[in-house]
Parts: C-alpha cells; sequence; structure tokens
C-alpha cells in the first residue's frame, strides 16, 4: 500500500507545485490489469487547496482503489467456485429492481395525493383505538432564560399568563431576554420534547406536570420557565390535530397498497384471459 502512495506523491511532486497534471494521461496506481489513471482522479482537488491538502486527498483515494481491487482479487483467489457464482443473485437483483421501479411508475401515475380534512377526521373517529398516547402531550411555553437577567424576575411573574395582552409581553421580552424562547406554534407535541429543553427526564417531568400546568427550574447558569396551558395524559386518546400528518401518512400508504394490490389482480387476470399465464388449479 506504501508503494500506491508513493506512485501518487511522486506523479503529483513531478507537476507544478500547484498540482497541474501533465497532458498526458498518466498511470497513478496499478493492481494487476487495473490501472488508475491522472485523468480519473485531477477533479477531485477542488480549486484553492493546498499542495499538502491535495497531496492527502489523493493519497486517500488512491488506497481507497487499491483496497477495493486488493480485495476483489483476494476473494477471486481464495473463494470457492460456489461462493463466486453470484448470477442468481444478480439475478434476483435485477428483477427486484426492475419490478420495484415499474410499481413505484405505476402508483405515480395514478395516485391520487389529495387528502381531505373530511377523510382524515373520518379515519380518526374509527380507528380512536389506535391513537391511545404513552407519554403527555401538551401546548407549551417555553423560555430558557441566563440567571442573572435583568427581566428575569418579570418573566418569572407572567410566564403563566393567559391574558393576550400578558402572553404579548411575555414574548416581547422573551425575545430580547431569553437565549431560547418557543411556543412550538401553538401545536400539541410529546413531552419529551419540553424533557430535550429542561434538566428533566421523561419520567421528571410526567410527574411535575401530573398536578401542576407549569414548570420553574434551573441549573448552574440558566432558570427555566414552562408552562402548559393544555395537556392530555397517558392512556388516553391524543387529539385529532396531533395525528393529522400521521393519518394522511395512513391514508396514503393504504392508497399505495390498494394500487398494488389492484395492479396484481389485473396482471394475473390478463396472463390467464391472453393464456400467457398457464396454472392446473381450478380457479372459478
Amino acid at each position: 500500500m506504501k508503494k500506491l502512495v508513493f506512485i501518487a506523491f511522486v506523479l503529483i511532486t513531478a507537476s507544478c507545485k500547484y498540482l497541474e497534471f501533465n497532458t498526458r494521461d498518466a498511470v497513478v496506481a496499478e493492481v494487476g490489469d487495473n490501472k488508475l489513471y491522472e485523468s480519473e482522479i485531477k477533479s477531485l482537488i477542488p480549486p484553492g487547496k493546498s499542495p499538502e491538502d491535495s497531496l492527502e486527498m489523493l493519497n486517500q483515494y488512491v488506497n481507497r482503489w487499491a483496497i477495493k481491487h486488493l480485495l476483489l482479487s483476494k476473494a477471486e483467489s481464495e473463494l470457492s467456485k460456489t461462493d463466486k457464482d453470484v448470477e442468481q443473485e444478480l439475478e434476483d437483483y435485477r428483477s427486484s429492481l426492475l419490478m420495484y421501479r415499474f410499481e413505484k411508475m405505476y402508483i405515480d401515475q395514478r395516485l391520487d395525493t389529495t387528502i381531505t380534512e373530511a377523510e382524515c377526521r373520518d379515519y380518526y373517529a374509527k380507528n380512536s383505538g389506535n391513537f391511545v398516547l404513552t407519554n403527555s402531550v401538551v401546548k407549551a411555553r417555553f423560555a430558557k432564560v441566563s440567571s442573572t437577567s435583568p427581566n428575569l424576575e418579570k418573566l418569572k411573574r407572567i410566564y403563566k399568563a393567559v391574558s393576550i395582552e400578558d402572553v404579548d409581553e411575555f414574548e416581547r421580552l422573551c425575545y430580547s431576554s431569553a437565549d431560547k424562547y418557543s411556543n412550538f406554534n401553538n401545536e400539541w407535541i410529546d413531552i419529551a420534547l419540553i424533557a430535550k429543553e429542561i434538566p428533566y427526564d421523561v419520567p421528571a417531568v410526567e410527574r411535575e406536570i401530573a398536578t401542576k400546568s407549569a414548570i420553574e427550574t434551573k441549573d448552574s447558569l440558566y432558570t427555566y420557565l414552562v408552562f402548559f396551558p393544555e395537556k392530555i395524559s397517558p392512556n388516553e386518546t391524543a387529539p385529532f390535530e396531533y395525528y393529522r400528518s400521521r393519518i394522511k401518512e395512513i391514508i396514503l400508504s393504504k392508497r399505495k397498497q390498494d394500487l398494488i394490490t389492484k395492479l396484481e389482480q389485473d396482471l394475473i387476470r390478463e396472463g390467464l384471459d391472453d393464456n400467457y399465464l398457464k396454472t392446473n388449479i381450478n380457479r372459478k
């Protein structure tokens, strides 16, 4: 391997100091009958790279190229004839790839991607048992504030605000004083997202909000203020809004599967009708 690196080094340093390749397409490295040429690697060097960095990049590429061919050579010489017979595997892979591409084309040409709110709500109503929560989901306001902030005490007084005026004032102060603030777009979120922001794990957050609608805690640098205007506990059914996007994915996935099922049924019918498919099964 060192020999291959040396070859690349000699070739590079034999060019000009800015790594301009010779016009002749010289061989950079060889493994048996396999050759790596200058023309294959010259585009690897981004403009502005130093000669040292360029040399390191080329050495790495040459070594990877060499390992590939050396490993392949070793496999050819030491594997048994049976182990080297990959024709069936290649054919299986080709068949799977062609079928996948055709099915994708078939679906893309026919799939209706429009999903109405009514469809989503109907699916939610019929499958509400599948939407039971593991963690609490909440609507929340969260602020991470330096414990030395001059506005900290005021933020602590109003972070549980419910009136529009007080909420606006809290957000205004957060934008100017907090290291981080979010109302999570006023959407339902998993309580685990709150646990990522404060020095509590998920069970600790669950314990806190079981009897309270706010969390106020701190570490050596920051004070964390979290208010939960709405929450739904574990083992209860999640609100529709929380699962809306997932329901759309489920409906779309079912439509795709229905198209594949129809395709398979059509293929069987057409094959039998055209006498292209022949079986000894008595189909009724």
